[in-house]
């Protein structure tokens, strides 16, 4: 069977740079994209939601001591701690393609919040935000 899904076929990138490892979920807000009401005749209407002001979120998690850790907790040290960097130069691109049907390119990701991490004697992981 040729047409199985490949997790290995998902591509992410951000600040131009791809990340390989690690677990990435993806949701949105909101997640409602449309309503429907009755108008006085009976006849519902439809208001759909302008994709434009939907967010996506990304939650990125990997392995501490990985590259992808070191090259997340750089990007995002950058954009919350250094003040040689102008607030617009910290916008960072991002692209994701599942390659099945979600396909989003952005000039306007940010890290919106400080890494958790989370230490275990199985793995010891942390989790970036990106929206």
């Amino acid at each position: 069977m040729n047409n199985l899904y490949k997790l290995t076929d998902v591509y992410f990138s951000i600040g131009g740079r791809q990340i390989n490892s690690g677990k990435l979920e993806f949701t949105s807000e909101p997640t409602t994209r449309a309503i429907i009401s009755n108008e006085d005749r009976g006849l519902p209407v439809i208001s759909l939601r302008d994709p434009k002001t939907i967010t996506y979120i990304f939650n990125i998690e990997v392995t501490l001591g990985s590259q992808d850790y070191i090259l997340l907790t750089q990007l995002a040290d950058d954009q919350f701690y250094n003040m040689n960097i102008s607030k617009n130069d910290k916008m960072l691109d991002l692209v994701f393609n599942d390659r099945i049907s979600t396909k989003i390119i952005s000039n306007t990701a940010v890290f919106t919040e400080e890494p958790s991490r989370s230490y275990s004697s199985e793995a010891e992981k942390v989790t970036f935000e990106i929206r």
